[in-house]
């Protein structure tokens, strides 16, 4: 710790106290916390009798884990009540510092005292321009050094592909436009599943995600089994260029919309009937019990939607790729919607801001956006 002078430096010294204070404070901090909802159960217990009303005491919930403007408090005690239904002393969802913060920084667009006013009205805490800068610094290394980590070949048997059309913001300079991130989510043995890369670009094209799967080769992924897309052609033939040897997977949902879409105007209950009967043919253990039930929806279909029969036959070979992997995990395999799921979220969440301003803009939104998740559910 000490420089070659033989001083020490002020900011390890100011680091080392603040971690031998800050788990003590926390650990206050936390018993406090339960301490004070402890006290509103029993008054509350104690207000609801006096009114005649039937309540108890319903054990408690815990809290995984809690942001905080000073640290995570972990497996917070939350006291539960019960009447004719359970009565929550709690918001049921609520999202704290770390995530907030990064998003003001990152998807706002923000200065930085303007995002200290914003933490103080949303927030009720107190930081300086500089705490926030550095905050920033920290997440955009964390985010640099996840997109840099090495993967071993053989961790992650398929890779799930999409992309989110964005629309960056107007400026001064240029008008708005707009653009795509394209993401890769790698599935683990067993459906295991993460987040291992995403780019900007101007469209699914080939090229574009040719770059996304070399980005994940030269980080040492060299091969995997299964490509996962939604029927886009330039993710297959970027795929096709970098891991020739793995199979394609065409999105069951994403195809299935399709064909529904070449179905004549139906009455609801058989609109309700063609899904059924879609779906249970990929309730099949083995591919010829698959083909087999698949001949007889398309005997039952020709003449109700010949198209649609037609285009039905000729692409059911484009979505059998996931029969070869176990059954109790398969289902990880037969969609996109690990990523589509992913960006369900991240949607709704950039719902709250202005939105991003150019391509880089918006990984660096992404990648804030996986950092807080990961602290959120750490």
């Amino acid at each position: 710790m000490s420089s070659d002078n033989g001083r020490l430096a002020l900011q390890e010294v100011v680091e080392q106290g603040w971690k031998q204070l800050q788990g003590g404070f926390l650990e206050q901090l936390k018993k406090t916390i339960e301490g004070l909802l402890a006290a509103e159960r029993d008054q509350r217990v104690a207000r609801y009798r006096e009114r005649g009303e039937k309540i108890y005491r319903w054990g408690y919930t815990v809290r995984k884990c809690w942001q905080t403007m000073w640290g995570a408090l972990e497996q917070v005690r939350v006291p539960r009540l019960r009447g004719r239904e359970e009565i929550g002393l709690l918001e049921k969802y609520q999202r704290h510092g770390l995530e907030e913060v990064l998003f003001a920084l990152a998807v706002g667009g923000l200065s930085q005292r303007k995002v200290v006013s914003w933490v103080r009205r949303f927030l009720g805490g107190h930081l300086s321009p500089a705490s926030i800068g550095a905050v920033l610094r920290a997440a955009q290394e964390q985010i640099q050094g996840r997109r840099e980590q090495k993967l071993r070949t053989g961790s992650y048997r398929a890779l799930a592909v999409d992309g989110i059309y964005l629309r960056y913001r107007r400026t001064a300079e240029s008008p708005a436009r707009k653009g795509v991130l394209l993401i890769a989510v790698g599935v683990r043995e067993g459906g295991g599943f993460e987040v291992l890369e995403w780019m900007a670009a101007t469209g699914e094209t080939s090229q574009a995600y040719e770059e996304l799967f070399t980005r994940l080769w030269r980080r040492g992924l060299e091969q995997v089994e299964l490509v996962i897309s939604d029927g886009a052609e330039g993710a297959a033939s970027g795929a096709a260029v970098v891991y020739p040897g793995a199979a394609h997977q065409l999105c069951l949902a994403h195809w299935f919309r399709n064909l529904e879409g070449l179905t004549p105007r139906l009455q609801w209950w058989q609109r309700r009937k063609f899904r059924r009967e879609f779906w249970w043919i990929f309730e099949a253990e083995q591919e010829s019990q698959l083909r087999k039930w698949a001949a007889s929806f398309a005997r039952r279909w020709r003449f109700w939607a010949p198209e649609m029969v037609q285009k039905f036959q000729q692409e059911l070979p484009r979505v059998l790729a996931y029969l070869r992997f176990p059954r109790h995990w398969r289902h990880r395999l037969r969609t996109t919607n690990l990523a589509e799921g992913f960006f369900r979220h991240l949607r709704r969440y950039l719902g709250r801001f202005p939105g991003c301003l150019d391509a880089a803009h918006s990984e660096q939104v992404l990648g804030c956006y996986l950092l807080a998740a990961e602290r959120m559910h750490a």
